[in-house]
């Protein structure tokens, strides 16, 4: 086989070019410490190195997701122990306040520190965090948990969903709890608890202030959703959507109305209550009642439930929420109430009017001292968890690092003696390729 002096030299140039690219590549390899600087080094371990990256970096999210969620829980830790200092306040003017030597004056200045002690209880549930959200609404984090209603009450009107953070590959944890949860669903003794036995510790608090002044009054009936209507309602016009509301009309008649709620469009829990006390007002009674249902019954916004009210009070007060006969539409469903749903009002007691007032007081911060110490149990053990979780998460970022070390980074002594090698190996190309060059038959001639 011949070979052209052209061909021999072209085959000595490539072999130099070709050890002169594996220096490039070494030297390349052992300026940035990684063995792998392209997909085309080796496209195998190039996409493990993408999965790696990619899971370090959904890790330390949720590293910080963690630091999120334990700032929040701190937060709500410092305001639940606030609190507690308040209750243990109030239940120290409480027991003095039945002390039978007071007279109304001094009965009078401890309301004024209890109405004190309403307003910062208010403002620890309206507590909010760095960022400047409602710690205690929920999902609706810009909205302030608690708000006073037309009747000076606070009500709850955050969300009904906790706000959750993922701080593992499948775990989450709560970020706070739900002001209904912890400030509004506390069990009661009280006559005026609400139809599931439950009264919030501003109701509380305002029955200590009532009754250190001397004001009482017999409780009307009243029946509470369950459902969230911030969003209120809509109905088409068919099928129709009706339910059916009873109460007593003073003195001690009953009445019965139907509510229409189909073709309406309710944007908000106050739509529903304009929407139900519009019927209400125009709806006469029969005889032998005279008037309008709205001398009966209310309809009233608590947050973002929807309540039905009797006007009378007292023990001989009721009201009813029923589905109409035939049943139409879905509204008690929707609106959190059962068919057939009661609730009787409650009257004075005879006798000990103020002792009886002040010992449910009592009792009731009691059951209030215990919900918030619920409640931080609770926050203690998320943030054990945010912890351990913590402590998890590092390892295995740590153990993903070993792993991509082994799997991206060079190996510098092999890599220097590859370089020695291959430098080596060009030096003699180019030498032999110098002595062939040189090399022809004039020399011998």
């Amino acid at each position: 086989m011949r070979i052209s002096t052209t061909w021999a030299q072209q085959l000595s140039v490539n072999a130099m070019n070709s050890q002169q690219t594996k220096m490039s590549q070494t030297q390349q390899q052992l300026s940035s410490g990684l063995r792998i600087s392209a997909p085309a080094d080796d496209p195998a371990a190039a996409v493990r190195v993408l999965d790696l990256n990619g899971t370090i970096d959904k890790t330390t999210q949720l590293q910080s997701n963690i630091a999120t969620a334990r700032g929040r829980l701190n937060v709500e830790e410092s305001a639940l122990t606030t609190s507690g200092n308040i209750l243990d306040r109030a239940r120290e003017l409480t027991i003095q306040g039945m002390n039978a030597t007071l007279n109304a004056s001094d009965r009078l200045s401890i309301k004024t520190e209890v109405e004190q002690l309403i307003q910062e209880m208010a403002g620890v549930a309206n507590t909010k965090n760095a960022n400047g959200e409602y710690i205690f609404s929920g999902d609706l984090a810009t909205v302030p948990a608690f708000a006073q209603n037309s009747k000076g009450e606070y009500v709850y009107q955050g969300g009904q969903q906790q706000r959750v953070m993922q701080i593992g590959q499948a775990r989450q944890v709560a970020g706070g709890d739900l002001g209904f949860n912890v400030f509004e669903s506390i069990k009661s003794a009280s006559p005026a608890a609400d139809q599931n036995g439950n009264r919030s510790i501003f109701n509380t608090l305002k029955s200590l202030s009532d009754s250190l002044s001397a004001t009482f009054s017999d409780t009307p009936a009243a029946i509470t959703g369950t459902r969230f209507l911030r969003y209120g309602l809509t109905y088409p016009a068919a099928p129709p959507t009706t339910f059916d509301l009873s109460a007593t009309l003073s003195p001690a008649v009953p009445v019965k109305v139907t509510i229409n709620l189909s073709n309406k469009n309710m944007t908000s829990v106050d739509d529903i209550v304009t929407a139900v006390n519009t019927q209400l007002a125009t709806a006469a009674v029969p005889a032998p009642g005279t008037g309008f249902f709205s001398a009966a019954i209310q309809a009233r916004s608590n947050g973002n439930r929807l309540e039905f009210v009797s006007v009378a009070t007292g023990a001989t007060s009721s009201i009813t929420i029923s589905n109409s006969t035939p049943a139409a539409g879905t509204f008690l469903n929707d609106a959190g109430f059962s068919d057939n749903q009661t609730k009787t009002g409650s009257a004075l007691p005879l006798t000990d009017v103020f002792q009886s007032a002040m010992g449910n007081v009592l009792t009731d911060l009691s059951a209030a001292q215990d919900s918030f110490l619920k409640a931080q149990t609770s926050v203690g053990t998320r943030l054990n968890a945010l912890d351990n979780q913590e402590a998890q998460n590092e390892k295995f970022v740590l153990d993903t690092q070993a792993t991509l070390s082994q799997t991206q980074d060079l190996d510098y002594a092999q890599a220097a003696s590859n370089f020695q090698l291959q430098s080596i190996a060009l030096q003699a190309s180019q030498q032999a390729y110098a002595k062939v060059k040189g090399l022809s038959l004039f020399n011998y001639l």
